[in-house]
């Protein structure tokens, strides 16, 4: 990359980058567990020794190489690191243009501003993957620019338990973590702004969604209460700042509108996804799902809404998967497996930019699973069907991953059997947080199935359900799409301020189901890791 920069004696490589604002990947949030933060650097005594993690996660040979992990590696002396582009993180799109927002529902066509100076406003979704803003014109009532990049705060973990335990763990942890956030923020406020040719001076009000945990370290309040039982916030009552108390690029006195939320694990990020969907206002049953490194659950009519979470992890996103990465340039994201010739078809993302396949994403993830369930690679229990053409077996004839690509002269990108179960855990954490759910409201159908979030409007649904992450009855409903649920209803409530009220009527008439507290959560949960039997 060409850059030269000092770091304290004693700080670790990853540290280090992090000052520079590079990205390297790390899924155990710097844990020395995943080994995705691999680097090569020289000369090697100027680094501290080898660590128990790396000589467990890392080759000999590319030890021999000068590589490390840079989570684990120690600074001493003057250092020349090399990244290889796996090793960067591949969700980092800085200024990443979103495109044009489509708001739908009935408040499309009657959105206004309330009093107020300003003829801009911003619109936030701190989600724990991604970072989103839309730059708005609150006279015409429209989404001008939108910018988004990765949120930084992975570095400290993939999920919001790891983010809380870096609270907790550290003296400075909150700090760190608002500080990471609130630069990226306003780097991203810089830019719009560059883009379009306004002026910071211009945006009189702003609006925040996320979950709840991003929301308390946005504010600056401690998210450590999240963490423990009864896992629910001080107050989930929307709350209103000043740029300047949340040092935002911003007018001292621009009014900053926080989402209400509705429980530890369900925040502002969903209030914001029912706003845009109204599942409230409807008669047919909606189920919305916002599938991410947490699923969030919404069910009901006008008559009544129940919620839940669902711990589903990164798994679905690309991490903790052995050759898992972000949907970005590079990744395999469609799959298709042959069932008699077993030969495997894939499209790559971005193929103009990359010639070879880098990793799998989660869409990639979910159609590699499908395919080799229906092609008899995989059996119901998991287990990888040895003797099949790219299965590999090892010594003791179990069989461990199955090869997807072989590019020349690369690395293999496999799924492993540790893969598997990883996807195991994760759907069938959503599946029964939506059977529960269903039992719990009384209801056994539903005639709408909204599939929002990072993850759940890209990816095949037909094959969620094929694994057995969706209900088998999602096939008779209608599947809506919706890119940035949370994002639109942070648009909403930004343009028109008299939608405030209905998200917090919103927040507060869900009923929520707690499903830590649900007793036959763990014997649902576990009957259903295993796949279906058959497939469609």
């Amino acid at each position: 990359m060409g850059i030269t920069c000092s770091v304290p004696k004693g700080q670790t490589i990853m540290a280090g980058a992090a000052v520079q604002s590079i990205a390297l990947r790390s899924d155990c949030g710097g844990k020395g567990k995943c080994g995705k933060c691999a680097v090569e650097a020289a000369p090697s005594d100027n680094l501290s020794a080898v660590t128990d993690s790396e000589a467990q996660l890392l080759t000999v040979d590319f030890l021999r190489r000068g590589g490390r992990l840079a989570c684990q590696a120690r600074v001493e002396g003057g250092l020349t690191v090399s990244i290889a582009e796996s090793g960067l993180d591949p969700g980092e799109a800085r200024g990443k243009d979103l495109g044009g927002m489509t708001l739908s529902g009935p408040d499309s066509q009657r959105l206004m501003v309330s009093s107020g100076s300003g003829s801009l406003g911003l619109a936030i979704d701190i989600g724990t993957t991604t970072l989103a803003l839309y730059l708005c014109d609150m006279h015409l009532g429209q989404v001008l620019h939108t910018a988004a990049e990765a949120n930084p705060q992975r570095h400290y973990g993939e999920d919001v338990i790891s983010r809380i335990a870096h609270a907790n763990d550290h003296q400075n942890g909150l700090e760190e973590l608002r500080t990471t956030i609130v630069t990226a923020v306003n780097r991203l406020i810089s830019q719009c702004l560059e883009e379009t040719g306004l002026a910071s001076e211009e945006i009189g009000k702003a609006t925040v969604v996320g979950n709840t945990t991003m929301q308390h370290v946005f504010a600056g309040m401690h998210p450590g209460i999240l963490g423990t039982a009864p896992y629910m916030p001080e107050s989930c009552r929307a709350q209103v700042f000043r740029a300047a108390d949340l040092r935002l690029a911003l007018p001292e006195q621009c009014e900053v509108y926080l989402f209400p939320v509705i429980s530890g694990f369900v925040g502002g990020d969903t209030v914001g996804a029912m706003l845009s969907d109204k599942p409230y206002f409807r008669d047919e049953i909606s189920l919305l799902i916002d599938i991410g490194t947490n699923g969030e659950v919404v069910l009901g009519n006008q008559e009544k809404i129940w919620v839940t979470s669902c711990a589903t992890g990164p798994a679905l996103e690309g991490a903790h998967i052995s050759c898992g990465m972000r949907a970005s340039a590079g990744a395999i994201d469609k799959v298709s497996i042959d069932p008699g010739s077993y030969q495997v078809d894939y499209e790559i993302m971005g193929s103009d930019e990359a010639a070879f396949p880098r990793g799998l994403c989660g869409s990639g993830i979910v159609d590699t699973v499908a395919e080799m369930l229906r092609a008899g690679l995989i059996l119901p229990s998991g287990r990888l069907c040895e003797g099949l053409p790219g299965v590999i077996a090892d010594l003791d004839g179990i069989g461990r991953e199955f090869v997807i690509a072989d590019p020349p002269g690369r690395k293999p990108i496999v799924l492993t059997l540790a893969d598997i179960r990883q996807v195991q855990l994760a759907k069938s954490a959503l599946y029964t947080g939506i059977t529960l759910l269903m039992k719990k409201a009384g209801i056994n159908r539903f005639d709408r199935l909204v599939l929002t979030g990072a993850f759940g409007a890209r990816f095949n649904w037909r094959n969620g359900v094929a694994i057995g992450m969706l209900p088998e009855i999602s096939r008779e409903a209608e599947v809506v799409l919706v890119e940035n649920g949370a994002g639109q209803g942070a648009v909403l409530a930004l343009l028109d301020e008299t939608l405030r009220e209905e998200a917090r009527m919103a927040s507060q008439n869900a009923q929520l189901l707690e499903l830590a507290a649900t007793p036959e959560f763990a014997k649902e949960f576990t009957a259903h890791t295993a796949f279906p039997e058959s497939l469609e």
